[in-house]
This record gives structure tokens, C-alpha cells and sequence, in this order.
């Protein structure tokens, strides 16, 4: 089938694409964090601690128990968000995700235009630029009037 093989062809250009490129060494450089990988290792674990005590009966809880596990855990949340190798990975994975929504509403807008063109604003539904797309979907002019309805 022709449509097969069409996205077979966009998934190559998707693999060869810097955003996924990135997205690939930023996410390999988070692996070989040996730092890194103990903080979340230990966020997981201390995560679901507090999880399990916080579903206790309140005359079970030990809420200094909680308050503890809680304030760790906020500690570790902040050191792996802080992290350089984390923060460049969270960018490079959002940078995927806005190509992804890109490529999703292109191919929606036709096969739905009606949702996405002519109906709300003057584009003609390609949203390869042409149309001002700022790979941001809040400033599209056809996502906020669709969502408007």
C-alpha cells in the first residue's frame, strides 16, 4: 500500500531529524548519569513510600513520618530537575513532542479540514510554516477557534 510506505518514509525523515537526534543524546547522556540515575532511582522508591503511607487510615499515618519522606522527596525532585543532563533532556523531549503535534495536526487538517482550516481562520491547513506556525499550538488561530467551540 502507497500509505504505507509513505509513513515509513516520514518515519525516516523523522529518525534523521536533529529534533530526534537530539532527543536520542540527550536521553543516552541521562542513562550514562550515574548521579542522576541514583537520585531517581532513590525519588522512585522514597515516591512510593509516601504514597503508600499516605493511603493509610489517618490513625495509622505517621504524619511525621510523611512530613520527612515528603521533604526529601522535594529534595530530590529539585536536584533532578536542576540537573544539566535532565533539563537538556526535558527540552530536547519537548522539541520532539512540538514536531510530533505538528506532523499530527498537518495530517489531521487533511483528513479533517474542517477542524483545522478554512472553517476558522484563512490557512490553508499546512502547517509547514507557511501559515505563521510557531510550533507552539496556543497561538495557532485554528486550535484556539476550534477550542473555542
Amino acid at each position: 500500500m502507497e500509505i504505507i510506505n509513505l509513513a515509513r518514509k516520514l518515519g525516516e525523515e523523522l529518525a534523521a531529524s536533529d529534533e530526534y537526534k537530539n532527543f536520542c543524546t540527550t536521553r543516552d547522556k541521562c542513562r550514562e548519569n550515574t548521579a542522576l540515575k541514583v537520585k531517581l532511582d532513590e525519588f522512585k522508591v522514597q515516591k512510593s513510600i509516601l504514597d503508600v503511607e499516605k493511603e493509610k487510615d489517618d490513625d495509622e499515618r505517621d504524619e511525621g513520618f510523611v512530613d520527612a519522606v515528603s521533604v526529601r522527596v522535594e529534595e530530590l525532585y529539585n536536584e533532578i530537575t536542576n540537573d544539566p543532563d535532565m533539563k537538556a533532556y526535558n527540552k530536547a523531549e519537548e522539541d520532539l513532542n512540538l514536531l510530533m503535534t505538528a506532523i499530527n495536526m498537518t495530517i489531521t487538517s487533511y483528513i479533517s479540514p474542517e477542524s483545522l482550516s478554512g472553517k476558522y481562520g484563512e490557512g490553508d491547513g499546512d502547517f509547514d510554516g507557511d501559515d505563521g506556525c510557531t510550533h507552539n499550538c496556543s497561538t495557532c488561530h485554528s486550535v484556539t477557534a476550534a477550542n473555542a467551540q
